[in-house]
């Protein structure tokens, strides 16, 4: 049953701290194992489900082809609610305010944590 094998999605989110990066291949076999291929309408019901399970991705339109990799993220993890702020998606479509006072929060935190200088440090290397 397609529903046993969709909640192996939710759980590699679990395992991952809410961020994920696959195939659309992967996340086909687990979605319906019945589909030999996917299509536009398909990846579209695919994306429906992901919103009713507040899973949000990117690219913002789930792609079509099985070789496309996406990113997944649970908009309810600490890195999800980040990445939906930032992206004005999920809760913060329609309060773009509070997405950007819980930004400056964060920068703030990390600025007094020091990770602007380890950041810049990453990217040199």
């Amino acid at each position: 049953m397609a529903a046993e094998r969709r909640s192996e999605i939710l759980d590699q989110l679990k395992e991952q701290h809410g961020l994920s990066r696959v195939t659309m291949a992967w996340v086909r076999n687990r979605y319906d194992t019945s589909w030999d291929k996917l299509s536009r309408p398909r990846a579209d019901a695919v994306a429906a489900w992901f919103r009713s399970q507040g899973i949000l991705h990117q690219p913002a339109e789930l792609p079509s082809r099985e070789t496309e990799r996406v990113t997944l993220y649970s908009q309810f993890s600490d890195i999800g609610l980040f990445m939906a702020a930032a992206r004005g998606e999920g809760f913060f479509e329609e309060n773009a305010e509070a997405a950007l006072l819980m930004l400056q929060s964060l920068a703030a935190f990390l600025s007094k944590q020091g990770s602007t200088s380890v950041t810049q440090g990453a990217i040199v290397e």
